[in-house]
């Protein structure tokens, strides 16, 4: 894996997103590594401290806010830009209490997808 691409956790439990994001992604000059649950997006980020994490908000077993709270309490990624994936608009005081940074409203527009990942990481 080339480091000259930022590297992009993708989680999302809706396979043709996966797809599709992963696509995308490296369309737009980024390494992504898609995970499709909670869990697997802990071990993911642990392995592989992506420099942003897009993150479904409705997962089973374990919801995005859950995971959001693991990567930023056990793993220290208090810094980490993590976008929440979303089909409804989160007001940013809540996106404060769950501890994201931001949000992408599903189904999401490319350029504005891009235009946040990129935001994101300039704010980091």
């Amino acid at each position: 894996m080339s480091s000259e691409r930022p590297l992009i956790l993708v989680v999302d439990d809706d396979g043709p997103i996966l797809l599709l994001m992963r696509s995308i992604l490296r369309e737009f000059g980024f390494e992504p590594v898609a995970v499709n649950n909670g869990p697997a997006a802990i071990a993911a980020a642990r392995e592989h401290r992506p420099s942003v994490v897009l993150l479904d908000r409705n997962m089973p077993n374990m919801s995005g806010d859950e995971v959001v709270h693991a990567l930023r309490t056990d793993l220290g990624m208090t810094e980490t830009p993590i976008l929440i994936l979303s089909g409804e608009p989160i007001e940013p005081d809540e996106l404060a209490t769950i501890g994201a940074t931001g949000s992408v409203l599903k189904p999401f527009d490319v350029n504005e997808l891009i235009s946040q990942i990129r935001g994101a990481m300039a704010g980091a």
